[in-house]
């Protein structure tokens, strides 16, 4: 007998949607091809940052985005994406027209990123499969709410999912427990007729739990769960194998 869910939320990167990083552009340093956002950025150096390079921005940019994520894994805290395309500049010593120079900097790299995502085809048909039954969401770690958005439309899930709940937009990141809650309050459900499907454990089933939600784990890699915190209360390898449970 089926559990007696009534509402599922999806984490949407490496679950709804995968990413293609063959599908990002290619720069060169030091001999070697890196594929990064960072190779679409030259003209837009030019304009806002003149005399940075790609090379420079890219090494400063990797700076910040580490030292941010350090930061986040402490308080749990989702600064925009602007922000850190802001600091990247202030480590370069950009000063005049800084903050619009973030924000035309990340539309790019963000734009990049959505064309890297797909959207498999048994993704699809268990969307679709579970629409008529469930209340569905989509609960993300992410760090631009528009371009969320932006995949969301481009691969026609939007139209099926009741709600999207985007950490950027929350402030607050997974494992904090306050996106969870958001998702379940906007499906209109208690948690208990809720279930939650990620990738990552640590996030997605520890966001689950101290949300009050059952959790489905997608072991992408076949690890098995951490030696320590609470199981998920269901784990596949693919998300196709979700149908098997609902």
């Amino acid at each position: 007998m089926p559990p007696p869910y009534r509402g599922v939320l999806f984490d949407l990167f490496s679950t709804l949607i995968l990413f293609d990083r063959d599908r990002l552009p290619e720069m060169e340093i030091g001999g070697r091809r890196l594929r990064t956002t960072v190779a679409n950025l030259g003209d837009l150096l030019a304009r806002w940052a003149p005399g940075v390079t790609r090379e420079d921005f890219l090494q400063s940019i990797v700076t910040v985005s580490d030292e941010m994520a350090r930061a986040r894994r402490d308080d749990l805290v989702e600064l925009p994406s602007r922000e850190r395309f802001r600091r990247a500049l202030e480590r370069l010593g950009c000063e005049d027209g800084r903050d619009e120079a973030a924000v035309h900097l990340s539309r790019a790299h963000m734009a990049a990123i959505a064309d890297a995502t797909v959207f498999p085809a048994a993704h699809a048909a268990l969307l679709t499969a579970l629409r008529p039954r469930y209340r569905l969401g989509v609960v993300s770690n992410f760090d631009d709410t528009a371009t969320a958005y932006d995949i969301l439309v481009r691969h026609g899930i939007l139209p099926q999912v009741d709600t999207v709940v985007v950490s950027e937009a929350v402030g607050l990141r997974k494992p904090h427990p306050a996106l969870v809650r958001v998702g379940v309050d906007a499906i209109g459900l208690p948690p208990h007729a809720v279930l939650f499907v990620g990738d990552t454990f640590a996030e997605d089933v520890a966001a689950a739990h101290a949300a009050g939600v059952d959790a489905a784990w997608v072991d992408v890699r076949g690890e098995g769960p951490p030696a320590t915190g609470r199981p998920a209360e269901y784990t596949v390898r693919t998300l196709p194998e979700l149908a098997a449970i609902l």
